[in-house]
């Protein structure tokens, strides 16, 4: 991280191109740059909710605990995406838990300062708003998946997801470093582990995925579609 400011990670930021040089000097003074391991928690529910945080490497998981005391996941965040915005819409308290799933670099800036912020640049506004739009679609679509789609579905329909935000192009087909492991794979599609491990398996047998705990690669691009 030493070779790399904190400016440098915020103005290769996706949801920052094409922003005021101004406001990118305003983030970086008001915002700060951490390293989180696999398994920290950001935040639990009920703590005040006070905070904006950019992931700008790894993976974090935003999930519920329901009544009954399971956990639900709601979705999983990757680089270049925002968490925590719920504190711009005035929430004053978490109501879910932000874990981190692979080792990441995250800058968080106080949710007064990036209010402050939005004042100021009309571009940042319309990306945040959009931004916020496009994360409610995504949730609600999770959702549907788990009350409508079978246990095959929803798995298929997760790893599609899955491939489209985290994957890359390659010579021989998508592929997405590292993969998840099947009680992962299990939590975020409502399922079982064995019920995972069955349904892969015969997706390799048909010859639509490659897999291992390194990596997911996706055989037939006409799957994804």
């Amino acid at each position: 991280m030493a070779d790399k400011t904190k400016l440098w990670y915020l103005q290769n930021f996706n949801l920052f191109t094409g922003m005021e040089k101004s406001t990118m000097l305003s983030l970086d003074q008001n915002s700060r740059m951490q390293k989180n391991a696999k398994k920290e928690i950001i935040y639990f529910p009920d703590e005040p909710n006070n905070t904006i945080y950019f992931l700008k490497s790894g993976k974090i998981k935003i999930s519920r605990i329901t009544e009954d005391g399971r956990s639900t996941t709601l979705q999983l965040i990757g680089p270049g995406e925002i968490f925590g915005e719920s504190a711009i819409l005035g929430q004053e308290k978490h109501e879910n838990i932000a874990e981190v799933m692979e080792d990441a670099i995250i800058c968080s800036i106080s949710k007064d300062n990036f209010a402050d912020l939005m004042k100021k640049s009309p571009n940042l506004n319309l990306s945040i708003n959009k931004l916020i739009g496009f994360r409610l679609r995504k949730i609600e679509s999770h959702v549907e998946d788990l009350v409508f789609k079978s246990a095959r579905e929803r798995i298929e329909a997760f790893l599609k997801r899955y491939v489209k935000s985290f994957g890359k192009m390659m010579v021989d087909g998508w592929m997405v470093r590292p993969f998840l492991n099947h009680t992962e794979i299990a939590e975020l599609t409502a399922t079982t582990r064995q019920t995972v491990n069955t349904i892969l398996n015969v997706l390799v047998q048909e010859g639509e995925i490659e897999y291992t705990r390194r990596y997911l690669r996706i055989l037939s691009e006409d799957w994804l579609t």
